[in-house]
C-alpha cells in the first residue's frame, strides 16, 4: 500500500510550498523525518516579519543552523543525495545571509543591509528550488 506524504518547507521570506511525495517506505521514512526537521522554518520566516533586530536575526540563523544539522544526518532515499546537498547548501548560505543583515543592523549600515537584504532574498529563491528538485527526486 502507497502513503501520501507532504514534504513541507516554509522557506524564508514566507515562501511556503507543500507537495505529496508517493513511494517506497525508504522515502516516506525520509520524507516523515525531513517534515519534522524543516518544521521550524515556518516560525523563523515569521520571526523575520515586520523590522527584526539583531538579536532575533542571531536567533533566525541559529535555527537555520539547527534545521541544516537535522537535515545533514538524514540519510537520502536512493537518487537524491544531490538534491539534499544541494538543500544542505542552500540553507547553509540563508544562514550566512541573515547573519549579514543581523551583523548590518548592528552596525547600523543601511547600505549594507539593503545589500545584505536582496542577496538574502535571492539565497531564499535558490532553496526553493532545492527544495523543489528533492521534492522531485523523493517522487513528489
Amino acid at each position: 500500500m502507497t502513503h501520501s506524504r507532504k514534504l513541507i518547507l516554509a522557506p524564508v521570506l514566507a515562501l511556503a510550498l507543500a507537495g505529496a511525495a508517493c513511494g517506497s517506505s525508504e522515502e516516506n521514512d525520509f520524507v516523515d523525518s525531513y517534515n519534522d526537521a524543516t518544521a521550524p522554518l515556518a516560525q523563523l520566516s515569521s520571526d523575520l516579519a515586520g523590522s527584526p533586530s539583531k538579536d532575533s536575526l542571531g536567533k533566525v540563523a541559529d535555527g537555520l543552523d539547527d534545521v541544516g544539522a537535522r537535515l545533514a544526518g538524514l540519510e537520502a532515499p536512493d537518487g537524491a543525495q544531490d538534491e539534499l546537498d544541494r538543500m544542505l547548501a542552500a540553507i547553509e548560505t540563508n544562514s550566512e545571509q541573515v547573519r549579514s543583515m543581523a551583523k548590518a543592523v548592528r552596525s547600523g549600515d543601511v547600505d549594507t543591509l539593503s545589500a545584505a537584504t536582496k542577496e538574502y532574498a535571492s539565497a531564499g529563491s535558490e532553496l526553493v528550488e532545492a527544495e523543489q528538485a528533492l521534492r522531485e527526486a523523493v517522487g513528489g
